[in-house]
Formats: structure tokens, sequence, C-alpha cells
């Protein structure tokens, strides 16, 4: 990616938010956002004030006091950061009025669909939206279920919601079940209070998978005089019984808790309790204002300041108990989708319904039995027509952020996307009013959110908080110094496999910007890319997706050979003679690095990424026994072939030094500073955060240890469509970063001498380019900053100049003076045998006793 020194620059009208040392610069109409610091933000303020590059550099030097070169070196990378972000342009930024989603978002597939199944409940708790309670209806029946469970599948439904009422107050609720998870092989989220979760229930659910039936539980309160009065006298001692219950037999269950005004103190408390118990997910819901709450005044209703703050707390607490806060991770999902997508309103009449108990369908569960909001009813129309003619479902679908005028003036409308259309509904009043099959400007689910204030906070707190954990990053003693942008809208986002409410739908393929420097805004007409919100119902459930495609697709890689699976390398004889047929058949990698990086007797190595063992068995022969071998991989069963595999090869070595272990890239399982080598074939490709894998293989690196990996890499940024396929996710085509980015983020997480070792053409799709290439660097950590004594470095050539990773200027055969760490550096690889280091109390020469080199060959 080269910068045009001569062209003007353009950045996008943008919105700046400033949090400690980090600023937040939002363009709201793309959307598209960085966080920098300072030093970036200005230099962003610069380009927008029409600063040319030589202006840019000349002001950098000066107001930090360094010299031209090293300006220029690290005005150049902040500059390529901010193309890569799609931040800076050639050309005008163009503005393009956003038309709304009605037309653009087709409607071909009910992704989802919730079923009422009774309205009958063992609790009239204080809050439910639909009044449910013992004396309440039965629901449909069984029969009616299935036929309605039919139709949804036939329209594309893979997901079903059962709620209530209490569903397991049904006595074919297992019949039900079986009927969805298992005749339907489709998935199943059951709403529950919990408190049937034993005897036999418990047993009978035993008999389904995990995976596909799952479980949401509601908790007001993490003890019986706060709940009870919200749930019922007794509940809460039942609902724990439950919950625990539910996690003893294998089930993962989310817990909800609606934050009341007489909770709202104690919702972290329930989110410390559900820990202990083994939940992982909590999940925060906000009153409607509808249902039996409506009876009891306002007083239920939590001031915003102190929802926001309640909110905050629970995250903090959760955070540290490994919880998940799923609300929360959502506007993450959001605040992080790829550049260019707006979320507008929620799926609604889109790819989601509701069949309410009595056969009416309405747009949404919190919706369920509002009159005015009947889309019609399946007793006497197909699913399909009241889905695609219903006058209701219509007047949904007409229903854009366009038409919300306040929202239109925030500038992180398509992040929140509206907020919640169940809020804005019913905290408006004549809601329910049409005009031409379309709800008016403000009104019904185009009012303000109540809520709104609370999105805002959430947004720009989960924005700040992705900056930072990479911020923290370069607190390090990397010697990496530049401005740079700690995180870019975006960055690590996975569409793959998901849901059209997780990812939405376009009318027109999405174009993305090459990396060429030219204008690569999203104004033209093919590159807008509209998603919808999901019901704030549930949220859970989609975390792992990303991770889980790949567990799959390696999984069944591990089971069965694939032969075509990204191998555009094959090792020798010599290396892999001890190692078992059953290993050498599941090789499914793109380089040689262990064979690459010359690993040497005695060292410590860690493979990512590990598969069925190949590189680390390679590596075992090479290191002896007095080195170590830690394989990585995060797939029950790749390492289960590794293993079995183990002692086949140890015995054949007369040694064991490999261990193999379960984790991901992004959290490597092995200490701070003890390896010598790290090698990857083929992987980090898969992960959706590779700037965090870099950071964690500069972390557990010693000092002056090195790195060999093989990837696939592009030479253009790899379309969405491409993105969210599938099976190109798992053939290291999707997730492949260009050459550029690959090794900007690994001089980034602060790895010095980077050469790409080899590089060899992979395949061609749909005209983009891939490649394996085999790249090496080094880790260097600073000891004592800049202390200068008195030592000078001397290049030698071949060049008549070269310029280091941090700005320094060597002239061939010219000391320059360095300061103590740069002299240190300089002495160690890959440096080593390029320059002579001369002390302050040396006297300089015309001859020199130069190092050798890693190729063994000394440059005098």
């Amino acid at each position: 990616m080269l910068v045009d020194k001569k062209a003007p620059f353009f950045v996008p009208d943008y919105v700046q938010i400033e949090k400690e040392a980090l600023c937040l610069l939002i363009d709201p109409e793309t959307p598209n956002w960085i966080v920098t610091d300072k030093r970036g933000a200005d230099i962003v303020k610069s380009m927008k004030e029409g600063k040319a590059f030589n202006t840019l550099i000349y002001d950098y030097s000066n107001v930090f006091d360094i010299d031209h070169i090293k300006a220029w070196v690290e005005i150049d990378m902040f500059l390529k950061d901010l193309l890569r972000c799609e931040f800076l342009s050639s050309e005008p930024f163009e503005k393009k009025d956003y038309v709304g989603r009605a037309g653009l978002l087709p409607i071909d597939k009910l992704n989802e669909l919730w079923i009422h199944t009774n309205n009958s409940c063992n609790l009239t708790c204080s809050h439910c939206l639909v009044n449910s309670s013992p004396r309440e209806d039965e629901g449909l029946s069984t029969d009616t279920i299935q036929k309605i469970v039919d139709e949804a599948v036939n329209l594309g439904t893979s997901r079903f919601f059962i709620t209530g009422g209490e569903p397991f107050l049904r006595k074919d609720i297992f019949e039900l079940i079986e009927y969805v998870c298992n005749v339907k092989n489709s998935e199943l989220i059951i709403l529950t209070n919990g408190m049937l979760l034993k005897g036999k229930t418990l047993e009978r659910l035993q008999d389904f998978e995990r995976e596909r039936l799952k479980i949401q539980i509601s908790l007001d309160g993490s003890k019986p005089e706060i709940n009870d009065p919200l749930r019922g006298e007794g509940s809460f001692i039942q609902i724990v019984e439950g919950i625990t219950n539910a996690v003893k037999i294998g089930y993962l269950p989310t817990v909800t808790s609606v934050v009341t005004n007489d909770n709202i103190e104690d919702i972290s408390e329930i989110t410390k309790l559900i820990a202990k118990i083994g939940v992982r997910t909590h999940h925060l819901l906000w009153v409607h204002k509808r249902g039996r709450i409506t009876d009891n005044g306002t007083d239920f209703f939590p001031p915003i300041d102190k929802l926001i703050e309640a909110t905050r707390k629970v995250k903090s607490i959760a955070t540290g108990l490994g919880i998940t806060v799923d609300n929360l991770d959502s506007y993450k999902f959001r605040a992080n989708s790829t550049k260019g997508t707006r979320y507008d309103l929620g799926n609604a009449c889109y790819d989601s319904l509701c069949v309410y108990s009595d056969g009416y369908v309405y747009p949404s569960a919190s919706f369920a039995g509002y009159e005015q909001l009947r889309c019609g009813n399946i007793l006497e129309n197909s699913l399909r027509e009241v889905w695609e003619d219903g006058k209701i479902s219509k007047a949904f679908r007409n229903a854009t952020i366009k038409n919300k005028e306040q929202c239109m003036a925030c500038h992180i409308k398509f992040i929140c996307g509206g907020g919640d259309s169940e809020h804005s509904f019913f905290y408006s009043e004549n809601g329910a009013e049409l005009i031409n099959n379309s709800f008016p400007k403000d009104v019904g689910v185009h009012a303000l959110d109540p809520y709104c204030d609370l999105h805002k906070e959430i947004v720009n707190d989960v924005i700040f908080e992705l900056a930072e954990t990479r911020r923290k990053m370069f607190e390090r003693k990397t010697g990496f110094s530049a401005p740079v942008v700690f995180r870019s809208m975006g960055e690590g986002a996975v569409n793959c496999g998901l849901a059209m409410s997780d990812i939405g739908k376009s009318q027109s393929k999405l174009e993305t910007p090459s990396s060429k420097f030219q204008n690569p805004s999203p104004a033209s007409d093919q590159a807008q890319s509209i998603r919808t919100l999901h019901s704030n119902c549930v949220l859970s459930f989609d975390v792992d997706k990303p991770r889980s495609i790949v567990r799959e697709f390696y999984g069944n890689a591990a089971e069965t050979p694939q032969e075509d699976l990204c191998c555009p390398t094959k090792n020798s004889q010599e290396d892999t003679s001890h190692i078992p047929q059953e290993v050498l058949d599941r090789f499914y990698g793109c380089g040689s690095p262990t064979t690459i990086a010359k690993v040497s007797e005695g060292e410590t190595m860690v493979d990512l990424g590990a598969g069925a063992g190949i590189d680390c068995f390679i590596a075992a022969k090479k290191v002896g026994k007095s080195g170590k071998i830690y394989g990585i991989d995060m797939t029950d069963e790749m390492l289960k072939v590794a293993n079995e595999n183990r002692r086949l090869v140890a015995e054949e070595l007369g040694y064991d030094i490999v261990e193999f272990r379960k984790g991901f890239l992004e959290d490597i399982p092995v200490d701070e500073s003890t390896v010598d080598l790290i090698t990857s074939n083929c992987v980090i490709n898969l992960s959706p955060d590779k700037k965090a894998v870099f950071d964690e293989m500069w972390r557990v690196l010693k000092d002056h240890g090195r790195i060999v990996i093989s990837d696939i890499v592009s030479d253009e940024v790899t379309p969405p469509h491409l993105r969210a396929n599938k099976q190109l996710w798992g053939e290291c085509i999707s997730g492949a970063l260009t050459e550029d980015e690959f090794l900007t983020y690994l001089e980034q997480a602060g790895f010095y001498g980077l050469q790409t070792l080899q590089k060899v053409f992979w395949k061609e799709v749909e005209g983009y380019s891939f490649y394996s290439v085999t790249v090496r660097g080094y880790k260097f950590e600073k000891k004592d900053g800049c202390v200068y004594v008195g030592q000078k470095a001397i290049y030698h050539g071949p060049y008549k100049a070269i310029v280091d990773e941090e700005g320094h200027l060597f002239p061939r055969n010219e000391p320059v003076e360095i300061c103590t760490d740069t002299a240190a550096k300089l002495s160690h690889l890959p440096y080593a045998g390029q320059f002579t280091i001369v002390n302050s109390n040396e006297e300089i020469t015309t001859s020199y006793r130069c190092s050798t080199s890693e190729e063994g060959v000394s440059c005098c």
C-alpha cells in the first residue's frame, strides 16, 4: 500500500470523542470509526485542514523534537493505517443521503419463528408483558404447532423460540422439542422461569443435544426478598434450583434479569450468584411500558443514569468472573461490524415473526397479544401470506431509522440502529396509527427509544474497551513508537455463517474498496450494507459461531483426511520419516516454517494451530531430547489424533518432549517470555482477531526469540461475500489479510527484522489472488530507553544507506551515535553481521570485526 505524497488528502466529516488517552473519531454517515491517540487525532485534524504530506512531517518533527527521517517513517506508517481503515482518501468523501431500508431488504427467508405455546403460567410476575397467570389459556394444539413448524421450515426457518407463559407446563412440551430438534433438525431456544427443571422434566432434558436445544431462564434477584416480590412468593429457591440442575446435566443456560427500580442495586449480585452456579451468560432486559407493569404505576422504571451506572457495574464484575453480558456483546458486535454497515431498526416482519397462543401472528414476542398489531391469523391464512401480505407486516418493513429524526442527528445512529422498536412503540402515543401502510415519522416504531442515552453510553463504552485492550499492548517496551490506529470499525469482524438478523441483507452485492490509494467511501450504490437488530428478548447463543465453524471444519478434516485442503507445499522424507502416516494424511499447512526456521538443539518451540501435530513432530527431531515442543490447537478431534500419535513418535525418537495443549491463538496457554521460537502453518488467517494473535506471540517469546510463520495472504482486501463463505473460511481464503496488513500488524506488535522468506502462488478465487508466504521476525524488548553513552553503529552495506523500523538512518560506513537499546538490538539477529558497534572507549578504525548472519555468512 503506497501513499501518494503528491496527492491531496481527504478525511470524512467526523465527530471526535475523547476518553483519557484515547480519541474516538466517528464518521456517522458511512458509518466508520477509528480510535487513535492525541497525536493521531491531531494528524487527522491537520489533513482535514488541507495540509500536505511534507507539512505534516515538518510540523510533527518540530512538535515532538525528532529528526525528519523518523518523522517521515511515523507519518507514513500512520497514513497507511488510515488508508487501511478507509479513513483517508485521495478524493473527497462523497455524501449520499440514506434512502432507508424499505425495498432494499428482501424477504426471501424467515430465519426464525417465536411461538407462544401457552399463556398459562405457574407465576404471576409483576412485569409480565402478556399478563400470564395460572388461569390463562393452554395454547394451540400439538398438531397445530407442528404444522406451524412445518410451514416455517419450508420458509427457511432454522431457529425456533418457545415462550409463554411457562412452556414446561404443557404436557406435550417434549413432543414439541423432539419435533423441532430431531425431526426438523432445527435449533430451539426455550424461555422459562426454570421452576419445573427437576424430576422427570430434568430426566427428559438429558435426551437432547445441547447444541440443538438451549435454555434461557429468568431470575430477578440474588435473594428471595428481592426476586420474590417481582416474580412470586417462593420462586427464588425453585428458580435457582432449576438453573443449578440445568448446568449439572450439561446445559449452558442464559440467565435473564429485568432491570427495575426495585432490583437495580442488586443486578450485579445476580451476576455473582449465577457465576457460582456455573452460568456463563447474563442477559439484561430493560422494562417495557406494557402488560402488568403498567398497572403498578411508574415506580418500576429506573432513571437512565442509574441504568447506565448499574450496567457498567455488571460489566465490570462479569469481566472479572468470566461472565458474558450478552447485551454488551451485541453492541460490540454492531460497533465492530464491517465498515459501512448500517443497522436500521429491528428484524420483525423481515426474517422474524411471533405466533401467539391463540393463533394470531405478531411482529415480535414483545408485541404478542397487542391486538392493534396483529399481522394475521395462522388458523385462517398461511404463514407465508401473513408474513408477506399482512398490513402490519408491510408497515414494519416500511419502517426505517430515516423516519426517526432525532436518531438521524446522532453520531452513532447506524450502530445503535434506532434502538428497540418495541420500546419506541409502547412509549409513543398513537403508536399503532398508520398512513399508507407506514408508521408516520416519530410515531410508533419511529418514536425515540426511551433508552436512547443508555444506548449511546454503551456504544461509546464498548468501542473504547476494544481500543483500550489494544492500546495496553503498546505500553510494552517493544520500541514501536509511531502514532497508530488502535482499533477501527470492522477489525476482526467475522460474518461467516450468521443469520440475517445478525449480519443483515443487502439488495446489491457489496463492493470492497481495494488497497489502492483511492476513495474507499461506501458512497457508491453497491457499497451499502443494511442490517437489522435482533429482538432484545434473546441475544446470546451466537457468541462463538465463527470459532465453531472452524472447529467443525477441521474436526471433520481430522476424522477424514481432506486431500485438497490448503497444501501448496510438501515436507521432505528426511523430516517426516519418524511420523505416522495418520498424521501425514492430515497435514493442512501452506508452508514449511519448522524447516525454514532452522530449529536448533535444545530450543523451546510453540506451534500454533498444531492440528494433528506434524510440525511439532518435525521440530522434536531437530531440538533433541534437551528441547521442548508445545502444540496449541482448539479442535478436540485434531488434538485426539495428535496425542494418539505422540507416543509412537516418542518411541521412534527415543524421547518424549512434545506436549499438546488446548487453547486459542488469541490467548496462548504458555507462560510469558519462555519460548525461543514460534511457528504456525496456515492458521492465523482463521483467527477473527489477528492483532491479538501477534500480541500474544510477542508475549510468550523470550527476548531475541523469533517467529517463522506461514500463512495465506492476498493482494487485495477480501470482499465481504467471500468473507461470509463458510467453506472458503475453512480453506484459509475468507480470513486472509493482505501481505501489507500482515507485515504491518506484526511490526505494530513489536517485531523487528521482518522478512518475507518465501512467497508462492496458491489459488485465485473470483479474480482475487492468494499466496502462501513464510515470514520471519524477532522480538526485542527495550531495557533502558534512549540512554546515550557514546556508542556508535557502523553499517557496512551493501546498500548506500538504510533506515530501521524506528527511523534511524545509517549511511554506509559512517558512524552513527545510538542509544544502548539500539546497540543491543543491532548486536543480535537479524542485524548481526551488518553492523559494527563501537563503544565510547574504542577507537574507530578502518577495519572492523563483524559478527555472522543467521545464514552463516560473515560480512567481512
